[in-house]
């Protein structure tokens, strides 16, 4: 995983994960058994930080996550691949400023 380009959820509430801080989650595409799974990556050139956006959600998102709130667990389900791989929220596809993310397995859940 170290080098690797990849999806990072950086506001859910800092926890122990495995006796290491975990800062943030890491976006992956998995099938419904979740044996498979890889990385949603960001396309080449777009600069380490950069907001994913969707078309029709405007807005900042809320700076830490409330857990108690399952905030996260209530979007989950939307969050999908279509049948090429690109992962999307609603169906609107995962946006940088320089295209769509892109993920290897098409027809899966993202989370």
């Amino acid at each position: 995983m170290q080098g690797a380009r990849v999806l990072v959820l950086c506001n859910v509430k800092p926890g122990n994960m495995r006796d290491v801080m975990s800062q943030g989650m890491v976006l992956c595409a998995s099938n419904e058994e979740h044996t498979a799974v890889d990385f949603v990556v960001p396309p080449e050139g777009v600069p380490n930080g950069e907001k994913v956006k969707f078309e029709g959600v405007e807005g900042d998102p809320e700076p830490v996550l409330n857990p108690k709130k399952k905030q996260f667990d209530k979007i989950a389900p939307d969050l999908k691949t279509d049948a090429n791989g690109v992962p999307g929220y609603k169906g609107n596809p995962f946006q940088t400023s320089k295209g769509t993310c892109k993920a290897s397995m098409g027809n899966a859940f993202v989370k």
